[in-house]
């Protein structure tokens, strides 16, 4: 993938309404919205959320959430181009 591919996906990440990217400072600073919140301002539910770390292009939370609809389900990638196809996947298929 090309540095133009990489900057493109990085653009439409943040068109994304599943996708959240906080600043350094809201993580650091505890100033994060959905701290403590996501199930109530996230979700809109009282779900189970299961967390991935390390997500990567989100297959393994986009297989999951398929499979088990009765539970939330957030991926986490520092790298942005390698998780917009799990975000983008999810959006299509309404997860």
């Amino acid at each position: 993938m090309g540095s133009k591919n990489k900057l493109r996906r990085f653009r439409e990440n943040e068109t994304f309404s599943n996708v959240i990217q906080p600043t350094r400072e809201e993580v650091l600073e505890g100033n994060f919205k959905y701290k403590g919140k996501w199930s109530s301002d996230f979700f809109k539910n009282d779900k189970p959320i299961v967390l991935e770390l390390g997500c990567g292009k989100g297959e393994y939370s986009v297989g999951l959430a398929q499979a088990y609809p009765e539970k939330n389900f957030i991926g986490i990638d520092i790298k942005g181009a390698r998780f917009w196809r799990g975000a983008k996947t999810a959006l299509e298929e309404g997860l």
